[in-house]
């Protein structure tokens, strides 16, 4: 079956169908990033801080920031695996014609607990080949440095254009499979690949278009916040918000910090978040020729 471009754009139907939706997905997304943010200030806020605030590229303080990040990251890693299975097993009901909207079709049972081991296999799966790219291209600079520097950067470079463009492939031809082991109620990581076959591009340009319909809503929103701090905080309009400040959770916890993070997470992020994960949906259903569910299979959800 012909896979349509306007796949892209299933979240952001599914928010006009359901407004209401917007209330029951921003409440999980404030309560999931409202944890990820404290669990990275309190353990790694000023390399954080230092992160967001570079201007430039560099490598060697990127890396050594990266690695003051990493206990921090690995434990909100299961945070994002747990909240985001909730949210993308919600996307999947609504876009697959389920009626029950209650609570915006968030649950938590079976479909859920299949729909993290889907999601952390694949973020492992992905980590991993990440990870290895990045290892053999620090071996190979480590065997050149010593006879040239300009040969060492050079394959450490070509190392992180690889990874990038693997990471890239590998991503969009996992990518139908959290649709796919939800509808066949099972856990099925490498089952997207035969689906994805020979639709690199047209799922790649799809994928695009849904990230830059997922930033011009951003875009909008953030002046709508920057609005916002400046009508309530009396600020002077400067043309940017002001974003949270990481270094301590004092700081983060600022009055302006605190509007943009309730504003960006409990309204933004529940919008972008349904254009981020109902592309996959909508382009899983047009591939396998499904519009809905058929009715025993609602029936056991």
């Amino acid at each position: 079956m012909n896979l349509t471009f306007d796949f892209a754009f299933e979240g952001f139907r599914l928010i006009r169908e359901r407004p209401k939706l917007i209330a029951f997905w921003g409440a999980l997304t404030l309560l999931w990033w409202g944890a990820m943010w404290g669990i990275m200030v309190a353990m790694a806020g000023p390399a954080l801080a230092t992160l967001m605030k570079m201007t430039s590229y560099d490598p060697q303080v990127i890396q050594t920031l990266t690695a003051q990040l990493l206990p921090a990251l690995g434990v909100c890693a299961p945070i994002y695996v747990v909240m985001s299975s909730i949210l993308v097993c919600a996307i999947c009901r609504a876009s697959m014609g389920q009626s029950d909207d209650r609570f915006g079709f968030l649950k938590l049972g079976m479909d859920e607990i299949r729909m993290m081991g889907v999601r952390g296999g694949t973020l492992l799966t992905l980590a991993g080949v990440f990870i290895g790219f990045g290892t053999v291209g620090s071996l190979i600079a480590a065997l050149v440095n010593a006879s040239s520097s300009q040969a060492a950067a050079a394959a450490q470079s070509l190392s992180s254009i690889l990874a990038l463009g693997t990471f890239v492939w590998l991503s969009l031809r996992l990518s139908l499979n959290n649709p796919q082991s939800f509808e066949s109620q099972r856990i099925n990581l490498f089952g997207s690949f035969s689906l994805t076959q020979d639709r690199f591009w047209s799922l790649f340009t799809g994928y695009a278009a849904a990230m830059a319909l997922a930033l011009v809503v951003q875009f909008l929103c953030d002046k709508i916040i920057e609005a916002v701090q400046v009508l309530s905080l009396g600020l002077k309009v400067t043309g940017d918000m002001v974003p949270p400040d990481p270094t301590t959770l004092s700081s983060f916890l600022s009055p302006a910090s605190l509007i943009y993070f309730v504003l960006s997470y409990a309204i933004v992020a529940p919008l972008t978040s349904a254009i981020q994960f109902g592309a996959p949906v909508a382009a899983y259903k047009i591939l396998r020729g499904k519009v809905a569910l058929k009715p025993d299979q609602e029936a056991v959800r």
